[in-house]
C-alpha cells in the first residue's frame, strides 16, 4: 500500500511544486539581476539590464537550437527517455513473485538454459536469451554470464554473472537472483563486456 501511495500520491505532488520552486528562484534571480543593473535616467542605449535580458534570451535560444540539431546518440543522458532517475514516474511496480516459481527440487546454475525466468526480490527481472561460458569482462575471465531480456520494465539487454544466482528451480524453469530489481545499472549489467564490440569487422584485404 505505501508504494502505491507513493506512486500515485507523493510523487505527482511533490514534482510539480519542486519543478515550480525552481522555476521560480530562476524567475526571481533573473528579476533582481536586471532590477540591479537598472538605474532611472539612463538612455536606452546604456541600459545594461536591456543588453543582459536580450543577450540571456539569445543565448537560451541558441543553445536549445543547437542542442535541437544534434544527431542521434550525440547527447548521452539527454536522448534517453528517461534522463533523471532511475524508473519512470509511473512505471507500474513489479508484479510479487510467485510463490509457485519456487517448486521442485534445488538445481545449480548448469540447469539455467534460454526460456528461464530470472527472479530478482521485487518479481520478475528478465527472461533468459542465452547463456555465455569463460567470457573476459574487464581484463579478467568470468565462469559464465546470463544473457537476458528484461521483463516490466527493465533493460532491453542484461548480461548477468552466474555467481548473481542465489538458487535455480528446473521445474519451473525459474532461477532467483540476489539483487533488487533497480540495481542492474548500478552494477553495469545493462553493458556488454568489455570483451564484446557492436563494431563492424574491417574487411579483409584483397590479395588481388
Amino acid at each position: 500500500m505505501s508504494r502505491h501511495f507513493e506512486r500515485d500520491i507523493i510523487r505527482p505532488l511533490v514534482v510539480p511544486i519542486g519543478i515550480t520552486i525552481v522555476v521560480g528562484a530562476i524567475i526571481i534571480a533573473i528579476g533582481e539581476t536586471l532590477l540591479g543593473l537598472f538605474q532611472e535616467g539612463r538612455p536606452d542605449t546604456e541600459r545594461l539590464e536591456l543588453y543582459f535580458a536580450v543577450g540571456l534570451a539569445l543565448v537560451i535560444l541558441f543553445g536549445c537550437g543547437f542542442l535541437a540539431t544534434r544527431p542521434a546518440g550525440a547527447l548521452g543522458p539527454l536522448d534517453k527517455e528517461l534522463a533523471i532517475g532511475s524508473k519512470p514516474m509511473f512505471e507500474p511496480e513489479s508484479p510479487a513473485v510467485d510463490l509457485a516459481a519456487r517448486n521442485g527440487p534445488l538445481g545449480t546454475v548448469a540447469d539455467i538454459a534460454p526460456g528461464y525466468v530470472l527472479y530478482a526480490r521485487s518479481g520478475a527481472l528478465a527472461q533468459v536469451v542465452d547463456v555465455l561460458k569463460g567470457v573476459e569482462e574487464y581484463g579478467r575471465v568470468r565462469s559464465g554470464l546470463i544473457y537476458a531480456q528484461g521483463l516490466h520494465g527493465a533493460s532491453d539487454e542484461l548480461w548477468i554473472p552466474v555467481e548473481a544466482v542465489s538458487a535455480v528451480y528446473p521445474e519451473t524453469r525459474s532461477a532467483f537472483l540476489a539483487i533488487k530489481g533497480d540495481e542492474t545499472e548500478a552494477f553495469g549489467w545493462d553493458r556488454p563486456p568489455s570483451s564484446f564490440s557492436r563494431r563492424p569487422r574491417p574487411e579483409a584485404p584483397k590479395l588481388y
